[in-house]
């Protein structure tokens, strides 16, 4: 069984160090019979520090001092930033050809166990339908004994639930993954990606169970709990969410078994890369000054009905506040579409 890992990184040099420390402890760099070749690509994008360099060091030498010889390594900088672009070079340029599953992952999460990718692939063995695995993610929030008010609200707000990509750490069959492109300027490519899967590249109906979550499996993740960044992290998905179901009704309408939505952005990308820019400008002339989609007000609230009952009331006071709250982004992401279209947004690390 053949392994490739992308780390697709932007500005992570504070961190990167500890989640490749992370990465190589897992339990299938000592398992050589069933894992005979892995690969570790780390593809930093449009970088303002050193991660590159701090990534090449590491992997380097530890990988060498324990004699991790069936591993192989490469760190591709990109000067571009964007998280989608760095996902189609990993994915059609830089990945082994021969891979079996291919691994994408955040540079700046921890594993919760040693077995934690080892149980991500045996879940496509017990769940055969299945063509992408996600990881369970936990707010680090969630671990400490004391948690000031910021921290409950981080920690009770819906995560990722079954059938969901969660786009910090999820496996999928490389025949998959080689069929689909991603628009470039993608602000949120783990909600598009999940949306190819359930429909085969937009030439079917959903089928939800060729997204699974590991039972087993796990990572930990640093919560949003500063207001300023909270807000910036949830403006930039009310962007990718608003900007993606223009997407998903352009690709309904141009897709077909023959040219699948794979081989649409495919050509698209090639033939104009600035063909989302100008759907986007088409789409803010006709649709007036309220862009958002109104079906994201209630996001939070559905998600609820997925919890059992009592974890739900529980969720319920949080999520009220939170709704609120979210009026604000919804008006504050409305204006940055209208203003910059919205492409190529990280609202991360500067």
């Amino acid at each position: 069984m053949n392994i490739s890992i992308g780390i697709l990184a932007y500005n992570e040099a504070k961190v990167i160090n500890k989640t490749l420390n992370s990465l190589i402890q897992q339990d299938i760099f000592q398992d050589t019979d069933k894992f005979p070749s892995l690969e570790i690509i780390v593809v930093p994008n449009g970088c303002k520090d050193n991660t590159a360099e701090i990534s090449s060091l590491f992997l380097e030498e530890s990988l060498k001092s324990l004699a991790i010889n069936h591993c192989s390594w490469q760190v591709c900088e990109l000067m571009e930033p964007g998280k989608s672009n760095a996902w189609n070079i990993y994915v059609h340029n830089l990945s082994n050809p021969k891979a079996d599953y291919l691994f994408l992952m955040d540079a700046d999460i921890q594993f919760s166990a040693v077995d934690t990718l080892k149980q991500m692939i045996e879940t496509f063995d017990a769940e055969s339908n299945s063509w992408v695995v996600t990881s369970r993610p936990i707010k680090n929030v969630v671990l400490k004994e004391k948690k000031s008010f910021m921290d409950r609200l981080s920690s009770q707000t819906p995560g990722t639930l079954s059938h969901e990509i969660c786009g910090q750490l999820y496996c999928s069959r490389a025949s998959v993954l080689r069929k689909i492109w991603m628009p470039l300027g993608l602000p949120v490519e783990d909600g598009f990606l999940r949306a190819m899967i359930v429909t085969d590249r937009f030439t079917g109906p959903e089928d939800f169970s060729r997204v699974s979550l590991s039972p087993k499996a796990s990572h930990i993740f640093e919560a949003y709990t500063d207001i300023s960044a909270l807000l910036q992290h949830e403006k930039r998905i009310v962007i990718g969410s608003t900007i993606n179901s223009w997407i998903y009704n352009y690709l309904w309408a141009n897709s077909n078994y023959d040219q699948d939505a794979g081989k649409l952005i495919q050509q698209n990308n090639q033939q104009n890369p600035s063909w989302l820019s100008e759907m986007i400008d088409e789409k803010i002339n006709k649709s007036g000054w309220w862009l958002i989609p109104n079906i994201l007000l209630w996001g939070r609230f559905k998600k609820l009905k997925q919890y059992p009952l009592s974890q739900s009331l529980i969720r319920l006071p949080y999520v009220i506040l939170a709704s609120i709250a979210y009026f604000l982004v919804f008006f504050i992401a409305n204006q940055e579409i209208h203003k910059t279209g919205g492409l190529g947004y990280w609202g991360r690390k500067s």
